[in-house]
Order: structure tokens, then C-alpha cells, then sequence
């Protein structure tokens, strides 16, 4: 039997940022004619949003709001390059913060990586580990794995945190970056 309606046998679209619970502020700009909008990273799923700001209400760049609270508007998708250079320059910092916020599913990067090929391992997709760094990390991480992100950091000598947020700040200005770990470790969650 077939569909009667236009919309019968189709799923519901679900609003794609109802997840959604925090935007970290990048920039508050002047609305035209009237009132204000954030452009902003989202919480917990990492995407750049723009939302407009309740006349009752200021927020300022760095600042973190909950959306729950109906301080701001709907949230909509904006692009890397509809960021203005202050903007776009605070993006990775702000994208550690987040990261160090929740760091959990961070983690299950660091203690789940393996080979992604026979050539090349999921931790050389972060910016500036090669084959070798990455062979070494596996063994520092042992079968035991690490605790959080600041164990992962001491043992490895590096910023794990800042390491992601390079990653997911590459895949944010080029979208078509594959393996994205963006969508594998961050946006796959329920």
C-alpha cells in the first residue's frame, strides 16, 4: 500500500540542534534595524551557530548560555566563512573550553584510537603527529588507557585538548575534511 498524504511515509526532520544545550559566545554583533545576535559555537555538538539575543538580555564574546533558558532565539546553522575575523580567531580557544568542559568523549579518542588503515593510524589525524609519534603514543597509552585529559597531556607532552580543538577547528572551515572526528566522536552521540 502506498503513502495517501504528500508527507505520509516520511520521517519527522528532527530539528538539528535540539541537543543543543550551551552556546559559547564568539562575537555579539548589532542586528539591523533593531537588537542584537551571537554568533557562537554550540555545546555539546560543536557547531557554529548565529541565534538572536531577547531584548532583556546581554551577553559577552567568551561568555557560555544555556539555551534552555530563553535568553536567545532558535540557533541556525552559519558557515566558517560568515565569521568575522574575531570570530573566527577565538574559535579554537573556544572549542578547548569546551573540550576541557566535557571532556569524556574526548577521551574515547585517546583510549580508542587504532589503526584507521594499514598505513595510517587515527591519532596522525591530528595536526602534526606523524607515524612514528603516533606508534609511540600507543605504547604510552598501554592496555590500561588514560584517566582524563590531563594524564593524556603529562604522558604525551602535549596539549591534548588544544590538539582536538586544532582538528575539529580545521574540520569546522573545511567541512568535507575526512575522517571527520567531529561526526565520529562528538555528533554520534545520543
Amino acid at each position: 500500500m502506498q503513502p495517501s498524504g504528500p508527507n505520509q511515509g516520511r520521517r519527522e526532520v528532527d530539528y538539528p540542534f535540539e541537543n543543543e544545550t550551551h552556546v559559547r559566545i564568539l562575537e555579539v554583533m548589532q542586528r539591523r534595524p533593531t537588537g542584537y545576535e551571537v554568533h557562537g559555537i554550540s555545546e555539546p555538538g560543536l557547531y557554529l551557530v548565529r541565534a538572536r539575543i531577547n531584548d532583556d538580555f546581554s551577553c559577552n564574546n567568551g561568555d557560555c548560555v544555556d539555551t534552555r533558558e530563553g535568553n536567545i532565539g532558535p540557533l541556525s546553522h552559519i558557515r566558517h566563512q560568515d565569521l568575522s575575523s574575531e570570530s573566527s580567531s577565538s574559535l579554537k580557544d573556544q572549542i578547548k573550553h569546551s573540550i576541557t568542559n566535557n571532556p569524556d568523549q574526548h577521551l574515547n579518542f585517546f583510549n580508542r584510537a587504532n589503526s584507521i588503515s594499514l598505513k595510517m593510524h587515527a591519532f596522525q589525524l591530528l595536526p602534526k603527529v606523524g607515524k612514528s609519534t603516533a606508534q609511540d603514543w600507543v605504547k604510552k597509552r598501554g592496555p590500561n588507557g588514560w584517566f582524563d585529559l590531563e594524564d593524556v597531556s603529562k604522558k604525551l607532552d602535549v596539549d591534548a585538548a588544544l590538539l582536538l580543538a586544532e582538528r575539529y577547528e580545521m574540520e569546522i572551515k573545511d567541512p568535507s575534511e575526512s575522517p571527520s572526528l567531529l561526526e565520529l566522536l562528538v555528533r554520534s552521540q545520543p
